[in-house]
């Protein structure tokens, strides 16, 4: 992935400044938002820059494929199991799409940016299978080679937010023109997965692409990362999880069912699979990013 020389102009995007204050910390967050192809596959280009922030957080399943470029203090992936399998993360790193939270722990004061790739986007940006990386995180580099290297070190020597975001913007047009386009079966198939946040028949997608069941299955595991059905329930969840971001107190058997859940029971079920924890703690732990789960300790010692 090379950087290119000049920013990407503004006009191609929707540009958003977010801001954000609190016991938690204060941060900035810059967003471009792509128009046109491009925002077929691309949700959003972003940087931040944070201070005095939260450290640790869950991060939760989600349909996108994150890239991120660490361009201050090591961000760490804790494994609970075993705290020798820790990874250090400092430079720029993909995280799969993704089936039971994230551990990570970040510096209380932080720079990064970051890809938000559309499920037809990932493969197109990532040149490789999504069902390779899916469930893991994985350095850049060792995806798209030196390139990485030098984009992120530019990115670091750029301190304005939205200059930042708009000379990512212009590497990520670059590396992308070209790409061929997902199978119409598959486009198909995720815009009903996204527009009935999930709860579309799998049958339905299989009977409408014209492919076999095993066909379907196969290519879309292999252009997306998961299972129609696993994707589904991801989003699914997703759609859940945003809602109650915005929630101020819930009924948890009407919200089951808003969400396209059997019931209440296989809401809790699902959220105990794909958040390690029940709806109730993911609404009480709920972090402002809108990415997770606060770490309980660390509510504690900020209230």
């Amino acid at each position: 992935m090379q950087a290119a020389r000049q920013p990407a102009p503004a006009e191609r995007y929707t540009l958003v400044e977010q801001r954000h204050e609190s016991a938690l910390g204060r941060w900035t967050l810059v967003l471009a938002l792509p128009s046109g192809p491009l925002g077929e596959l691309v949700e959003a280009i972003w940087a931040s820059r944070g201070e005095g922030v939260f450290t640790r957080e869950e991060i939760l399943p989600r349909t996108p494929t994150e890239v991120l470029f660490a361009l201050g203090n090591v961000h760490w992936l804790r494994d609970r199991a075993d705290p020798q399998r820790d990874r250090a993360y400092t430079r720029a790193f993909v995280s799969g799409l993704q089936r039971s939270p994230l551990a990570v722990e970040s510096p209380a004061d932080s720079e990064m940016a970051g890809i938000r790739l559309r499920p037809a986007g990932a493969a197109a940006f990532l040149r490789d299978t999504p069902a390779a990386i899916a469930g893991a995180v994985i350095d850049l580099d060792a995806l798209l080679g030196a390139g990485v290297e030098s984009l992120r070190d530019r990115l670091a020597t750029v301190p304005d937010l939205r200059r930042r975001v708009l000379t990512l913007a212009a590497a990520v047009e670059r590396h992308l023109a070209g790409a061929p386009p997902l199978a119409a079966p598959l486009r198909f198939a995720l815009g009903e997965i996204a527009r009935s946040s999930g709860s579309v028949p799998v049958a339905a997608l299989v009977d409408a692409s014209g492919w076999s069941h095993r066909h379907f299955a196969a290519r879309f595991r292999a252009e997306i990362g998961l299972t129609p059905k696993a994707f589904a329930r991801i989003a699914r969840f997703e759609a859940a999880f945003a809602r109650l971001q915005a929630a101020r107190q819930v009924s948890w058997t009407e919200f089951a069912l808003d969400c396209g859940y059997f019931d209440q029971a296989h809401m809790i079920r699902d959220f105990g699979e794909l958040a390690g924890a029940t709806p109730t703690e993911v609404f009480r732990r709920r972090a402002p990013d809108g990415l997770g789960l606060l770490d309980e300790e660390e509510i504690r010692a900020r209230s």
